[in-house]
């Protein structure tokens, strides 16, 4: 990318996929009432994934509208003011030489926002401004407790290598850059090198006399070592002992079976220990009547009684399997039963889902190989959601609250925001920036990275720590 200022003309809610590419880049930028001062040597576009040329053409089209060379206005109300290098802010009145009160320049900032209502820094609130669009900036707190109350019309920008543009009237030289924390936006003096300090000796060093090496003292009678405790049970030991309990219920429940149809034929009462348990239960003909009145004629017919004595051994091996599914079923489920009310609820992009700190609206998804200088060991997943937040001041969001799941159900954990896809020192280039503070009320879009493999299907779901019973349809 190169040294400059990029602009990107955007919508709050907006999409994505519908968002346009940032332009650029300029030597400096001015933003003043419903017109864009801005100027370049060169026409280029800061690199991103997946932007076709009508999208191009649409973000050089909503330049010209800014700029007023297209008649119209622009069609997008927000800008977004990035640097490679650090963006610097100056509130000031464009075209006043002799302008008094003058601020002096805040940054630098990776991303500037200049809305409707207020100018964002890196998150934090620099000026706000009344319903009308052509009133003055009035600067609060986050430019520095030394302009709170300021009321500038315009904002100007610069890169770490460009200037502001000419028409600002210039600082003076005592001090021009003041750093970007609230407490400390006043003006920079010029400190005097501090007196070296008074030399002290050091301590002298008392030194122990030397003493005489101990006599060894004499070896300790040998006990036996403790007895070791027993190891804790692993997960495979836990299921060994559950199953043969299991089995142990079933040898129970088929001996309980046996001793009833014992009893009630009457084999128990048996004396003769000559006969085997096989002979004892062999089925035999009531009586020769019997035995000609049966089918056949010849003795192989058999009574209802007799059958059901045959299929014995099939209807104890029925009930064992039923008892095996269910004991299958049992552990599959752990034991717990679906209840319609904790069912799970899925919706889909573009849905409100509501939270009891957060709102949650996901955009779209995105799949792309690098982000900035990172790149991912398959590829990155990116989903865009907009969160609000409906809890305090200082309330944090991180990307470990999102799991991706696929088709399979198998999970994936987002990136966090120091693993390196994010926007950081190391990663300047990343256009994906996670805001450090998310303010009260107010609509935040941010970038859930998931590092997924490249032959992901479709059929991806996105769960949130918050709503557990909830599901977000992606593709």
């Amino acid at each position: 990318m190169a040294s400059g200022v990029y602009v990107t003309f955007f919508e709050t809610g907006e999409p994505f996929e519908r968002e346009l590419p940032p332009v650029g880049p300029f030597d400096h930028v001015v933003v003043r009432h419903r017109q864009l001062v801005a100027e370049r040597a060169v026409a280029e576009h800061a690199p991103e994934v997946g932007a076709d040329i009508a999208r191009w053409l649409e973000a050089e089209l909503e330049l010209q509208r800014a700029l007023g060379v297209e008649p119209g206005g622009t069609k997008r109300t927000e800008l977004r003011i990035t640097a490679p290098d650090g963006v610097y802010v100056r509130f000031a009145v464009f075209g006043e030489p002799r302008e008094r009160d003058l601020a002096p320049e805040l940054g630098p900032y990776a991303v500037v926002v200049v809305g409707r209502r207020g100018v964002e820094a890196d998150g934090q609130l620099l000026a706000t401004r009344q319903q009308s669009e052509l009133a003055a900036w009035e600067l609060t707190v986050g430019a520095g407790d030394a302009l709170v109350g300021l009321h500038k019309p315009d904002i100007a920008f610069r890169s770490a290598s460009t200037t502001f543009h000419p028409g600002i009237a210039p600082l003076p030289a005592r001090g021009r850059t003041v750093e970007a924390e609230p407490e400390s936006a006043v003006w920079i003096r010029p400190t005097l090198p501090a007196a070296p300090p008074a030399y002290t000796p050091p301590a002298p060093v008392q030194t122990e006399p030397t003493r005489p090496a101990p006599e060894p003292e004499p070896p300790l009678p040998a006990f036996p070592p403790p007895a070791e405790e027993p190891p804790a049970l692993t997960p495979s030991d836990l299921a060994l002992i559950e199953r043969m309990e299991r089995e142990r219920a079933e040898e129970t429940l088929r001996a309980r079976i046996l001793d009833e149809e014992r009893r009630r034929l009457g084999v128990d009462e048996t004396e003769d220990a000559a006969t085997t348990w096989a002979m004892r239960y062999r089925p035999q003909a009531a009586n020769e009547q019997e035995t000609a009145a049966a089918p056949g004629g010849d003795g192989e017919g058999l009574d209802l009684r007799a059958f059901l004595w045959r299929l014995r051994f099939a209807i104890i091996g029925l009930l064992l399997i039923g008892i095996g599914i269910y004991g299958v079923t049992v552990i599959r489920s752990g034991g717990t039963q679906t209840v319609p009310g904790q069912q799970v609820q899925t919706v889909g992009i573009a849905q409100k889902i509501s939270g009891t700190r957060w709102d949650y609206v996901v955009n779209g998804v995105q799949r792309t190989p690098t982000a900035g200088s990172a790149q991912a060991r398959g590829t990155y997943y990116i989903v865009r959601v907009g969160v609000t937040n409906k809890g305090t001041e200082g309330a944090q969001l991180s990307p470990n609250d999102f799991v991706l799941i696929d088709a399979s159900g198998a999970e994936y954990r987002a990136e966090s925001v120091g693993g390196g896809a994010y926007y950081s020192a190391s990663n300047t280039q990343s256009q994906y920036i996670w805001p450090q503070s998310f303010a009260v009320g107010r609509t935040a879009s941010v970038a859930v990275i998931f590092d997924v493999s490249a032959a992901l299907g479709r059929g991806n779901l996105l769960s949130i720590s918050e709503l557990p019973r909830v599901r977000v349809k992606l593709d």
